[in-house]
């Protein structure tokens, strides 16, 4: 008995130890004044490429977002021989999308509007402030952030702190965790470029149909009327049921990609988009791309997901009222997506880029074309036989013509 009681009374003193005094790492904001920050996008000399957040092709030019800094622009004419040409300087740059002449790109807590009629003389022509005002920088670690003072600037990057904490096991954060910088999306490849959008990859927060822009703030689903760039008229605010990670547009709906399954919406009424139908699984990371009658999503657990489930799913979208899972394939670490006739492109983290043909929804995961084991796959753009891949250390470009013969064109290293 003696014994027990001495078990118990270590037990109780260890955990009073811990809730004592709790050591953990933590995000410190580092801020940047207002007009600071919203200096004035500029085009200077190209520089090296040391991050990339997102991916974006448009007449014949690769957009490459390097996050927090600005957007890399590289002629791609000739795709087995890009050339890094300029880069357009903008604070907390995160992303972007494309339509006519004109490139948007959010910038943390603003949207910025740059005419790129003269592209290599681009210029900012609007700034809506503040219409983000939960953004914050990238997250690689799922550490808590120090409490954010808005007073002493703009969250324009982080500090990683030790920190101390008495009676309080489980520090309490503000902020978001582990967020991302997710590209922006338009429709695909052939309906994107007839009407002015370029095209990205399957990670994407922003979606442009017609003269609507609409995009992602956490479970919030913004829209825009762009018809005028200089000044955007907001539409109506929807709320969304679940965390929204990734959206991509294809004709007149939208297709949401949460951490709970995909949502799709209607634009009939662009301003005020309408839910249809969703399809729920697992808790687990979401990007989506659609094609014809079907939606290919790969789902990834882990990180801030969260989840235990990694696996391609394919979904028959004919009744959008009711999706409805055909074909689920295994894999080890999917990320994103990309598609173009019968030929299926997924990113599957470590394990590499996986090619499928997709003629049989039934049996997808049988019908593995070619995998590229050496390259750690994030996200992908197939596009008139060019499949632009961002890996690890570089963004490689395959020949798919053929795609049981797939060719390495080109490498740009980061």
């Amino acid at each position: 008995m003696k014994k027990v009681a001495f078990i118990l009374f270590v037990v109780v003193a260890l955990v009073s130890c811990d809730k004592a005094i709790n050591k953990y790492n933590c995000y410190e904001p580092v801020y940047t004044d207002a007009e600071t920050f919203r200096t004035p996008a500029s085009f200077e000399s190209p520089r090296n490429i040391s991050g990339v957040g997102n991916i974006y092709f448009k007449d014949n030019h690769l957009f490459v977002v390097e996050p927090n800094e600005g957007i890399h622009l590289i002629d791609n004419s000739d795709p087995s021989n890009p050339q890094n040409v300029g880069f357009l300087n903008i604070m907390g740059a995160s992303g972007l999308a494309i339509r006519g002449n004109y490139l948007y790109v959010t910038a943390l807590v603003d949207l910025v509007v740059v005419d790129i009629s003269s592209l290599y003389s681009p210029v900012e022509i609007a700034r809506e402030e503040d219409i983000f005002p939960t953004a914050l920088p990238l997250m690689e670690k799922n550490y808590p952030t120090k409490t954010i003072d808005k007073t002493k600037g703009i969250v324009t990057s982080w500090n990683v702190v030790k920190t101390e904490e008495e009676g309080n096991l489980y520090p309490q954060w503000t902020g978001c965790l582990n967020c991302e910088f997710i590209t922006f999306s338009s429709a695909d490849g052939s309906s994107g470029i007839a009407n002015g959008v370029g095209t990205s990859g399957s990670f994407a927060q922003m979606a442009i149909i017609d003269n609507y822009l609409y995009v992602m703030d956490n479970n919030i689903l913004k829209t825009y009327d762009i018809t005028v760039p200089t000044n955007l008229i907001t539409g109506e605010v929807e709320y969304l049921s679940w965390q929204a990670e990734t959206i991509f547009p294809k004709e007149d709906y939208l297709y949401i990609g949460t951490t709970s399954g995909m949502m799709i919406y209607n634009t009939t009424n662009p301003l005020s988009p309408q839910h249809e139908g969703s399809i729920s699984h697992a808790r687990a990371c979401d990007p989506v791309v659609v094609q014809g009658n079907y939606a290919y999503v790969t789902i990834r657990s882990g990180g801030r997901c969260g989840g235990d489930i990694n696996q391609l799913d394919v979904i028959d979208i004919s009744n959008r009222f009711n999706p409805t899972l055909v074909h689920t394939v295994d894999l080890k670490n999917p990320h994103g997506v990309g598609v173009d006739g019968n030929t299926l492109f997924v990113c599957d983290g470590d394990k590499g880029l996986k090619v499928f043909d997709v003629s049989d929804k039934n049996n997808v995961g049988d019908n593995l074309i070619k995998r590229f084991s050496n390259i750690k796959a994030t996200d992908v753009i197939p596009y008139n036989g060019v499949a632009i891949v961002i890996g690890e250390n570089g963004i490689f470009q395959y020949d798919y013509s053929d795609p049981e013969n797939l060719e390495l064109l080109s490498k740009i290293t980061f």
